[in-house]
């Protein structure tokens, strides 16, 4: 029988903690509205990413663009993106392209400029899950290989993505609480690789000020990467919806920051110039806010 691997009990950093969509992130709000924009979801054919594919969809944007490796599975998701959109003008794009590849994130980046226009919002949902188990026993080759290739994937979504940008740009990453949470036994590999790459992303939003970039734990969801969890509590779509939410100028406060889709936005945003004024959900060691 596999081990089964014991998660922390979360602490929210709201008051209300969500496990389904809810009125104030639905995509149908006028405020969230994405009309004009063109979205594109790197990982986004399966699980959350297509869930995020699907309620940027129902906001209204002028385009979606799904890219991921398998162009079967994107074809699938595109039609469940396009039965979404609220909008009958909302085009749908698939391109197929391995993001560890940095020629082909930029092919991919300029078939989606060439067709509709700069990208507005870039949505980096993409991962590589290295087998579970401790630290102590972890071969070193197997787990360099891990944070090799996520931060290869990370590093070229966002690298190739300036020269791409809209005057507004927005990068959403889809990160991982484990990588600043009390250590999980089981899970030191993919731990660690999105360790790296979340530092790589606070390094990102640094040295681009102009850019709007959040890291987020999309929640607890049964997909095809967990093996589809029983025990999983969250529906893909509060993560979907949460994004939408975040990409929207009512989250502007968030710039920088680390957040979880199961929080409250209303709260969230009830505390908006205390968080953007502080260390508040940014990853620091507590007690040194520097």
């Amino acid at each position: 029988m596999a081990n089964v691997i014991e998660y922390a009990t979360p602490i929210s950093f709201t008051k209300t903690w969500h496990t389904e969509p809810y009125p104030f992130i639905s995509p149908s709000r006028p405020e969230l509205s994405t009309k004009g924009k063109n979205v594109v979801i790197l990982g986004g054919s399966a699980g959350i990413g297509n869930a995020i594919s699907v309620a940027f969809a129902q906001a209204g944007p002028k385009s979606v663009a799904i890219v991921g490796r398998r162009l079967d599975k994107l074809q699938e998701a595109a039609e469940k993106v396009t039965a979404a959109a609220s909008d009958r003008a909302t085009q749908v794009l698939v391109e197929s392209a391995d993001l560890q590849d940095r020629a082909q994130v930029d092919c991919a980046y300029q078939s989606v400029v060439d067709n509709v226009g700069n990208i507005d919002i870039l949505v980096i949902n993409a991962v590589l899950l290295p087998a579970p188990g401790g630290l102590t026993d972890h071969k070193p080759e197997e787990l360099v290989r891990a944070i090799e290739g996520n931060l290869l994937m990370v590093m070229n979504a966002f690298q190739a993505f300036l020269p791409f940008a809209g005057p507004e740009p927005v990068v959403l990453y889809t990160s991982t609480c484990l990588a600043n949470i009390a250590p999980t036994p089981g899970l030191a590999g993919y731990t660690i690789s999105k360790a790296t790459c979340l530092k790589a992303m606070d390094y990102f939003a640094m040295e681009n000020p102009h850019v709007h970039v959040v890291s987020i734990q999309p929640g607890w969801v049964a997909t095809a990467s967990n093996r589809y969890q029983e025990e999983a509590p969250d529906k893909a779509e509060l993560p979907g919806q949460f994004y939408v939410w975040l990409a929207s100028p009512e989250a502007k406060f968030l710039k920088g920051k680390f957040v979880w889709a199961n929080w409250d936005a209303q709260e969230l945003l009830e505390r908006a110039s205390e968080i953007q004024s502080t260390k508040l959900l940014n990853w620091v060691v507590e007690g040194i806010p520097m």
